[in-house]
């Protein structure tokens, strides 16, 4: 008869710890905390004064990096950058003064900040966040880098022939081209470890309850018209690097070359970072791959 009873002690027992174990959980993660917000629409540049600031909560999973908790840590402190009312104020975009404020302050030694455009395909959907490493992968399409820089030779100039004249020797016209498949695009990880600085607030994945009384959780502002074109601050290093056997290059200007020529995909690093040697990898060759998917040879 004491089996039963004993039975039900041990579910018991685990229902309470598996209770224990989802209460901390949701509380690690849910779990509200207070974060300063801007009340109204304010220009960089502006100092912070408490007029212009309020308290929202937002989920603990969800503050930003750096978010300041108090009106009064954030009183006095410049803006380096734009933001609209709602959006947190996070010391990566206000600090003692325009030039010393955020950002400019928190680089690296021989790093500078700078902006890639993407969007949801290349952004990772806005799920990435200040603070964490991206991989920068270069899709190069040679179409585009070779748009606009030859010209077809069918608009140059060359004599005719004299009919009336037979010792005025004929120009021959060059000889026609050889048609050549166009080049493939390629595709390739070209720089590791990159920490972004600024996500801009519009462009974040967020799915945040509001509450009852209207002054709760943030509600969710992504939407996919403001996807469709966006920034991200990224921090790259000035010194040259190995991206290719024998060739270095400055990963902040090849960023910005992949960004005017290119697409430019982002893809989140673990927690721990990258554990393979991104030198060793081969470069993806789209012509390559479908001849080796299909069996058949694009080239003549």
């Amino acid at each position: 008869m004491r089996k039963p009873r004993n039975s039900f002690l041990v579910i018991g027992v685990l229902a309470l710890i598996a209770f224990g174990l989802t209460y901390g959980l949701l509380s690690s993660v849910v779990q509200p905390l207070p974060v300063v917000v801007a009340r109204v629409d304010l220009a960089a540049g502006t100092r912070l004064t408490p007029d212009l600031l309020e308290l929202k909560t937002l989920p603990r999973g969800g503050v930003p990096v750096g978010a300041y908790t108090s009106i009064e840590d954030a009183l006095d402190k410049v803006l380096t950058t734009a933001r609209v009312a709602g959006d947190p104020i996070t010391t990566y975009v206000a600090g003692e003064s325009e030039v010393s404020a955020g950002i400019p302050a928190q680089l690296a030694p021989y790093s500078v900040a700078i902006s890639i455009k993407v969007d949801q395909a290349t952004g990772l959907a806005g799920i990435v966040r200040p603070g964490q490493r991206v991989i920068v992968i270069g899709v190069i399409d040679p179409s585009r880098i070779q748009q606009g820089s030859y010209q077809t030779i069918t608009g140059q100039a060359y004599p005719l022939p004299d009919e009336s004249n037979p010792f005025v020797e004929r120009t021959p016209l060059p000889p026609t081209p050889t048609p050549q498949p166009p080049p493939a695009a390629l595709a390739r990880i070209v720089i590791t470890g990159l920490r972004v600085l600024v996500v801009p607030q519009s462009f974040r994945y967020e799915e945040v309850p509001q509450s009852g009384d209207g002054d709760g959780f943030l509600p969710a502002r992504t939407t996919s018209g403001l996807q469709d074109e966006s920034v991200i601050l990224l921090e790259a290093p000035v010194p040259p690097v190995e991206v290719a056997p024998g060739v270095e290059v400055s990963p902040a200007e090849l960023l910005a070359l992949l960004n005017q020529t290119a697409v430019v995909h982002l893809a989140l690093e673990p927690a721990e970072g990258l554990s393979i040697r991104v030198e060793t990898l081969p470069t993806v060759d789209l012509a390559e791959l479908y001849e080796s998917l299909s069996g058949r040879h694009l080239t003549p």
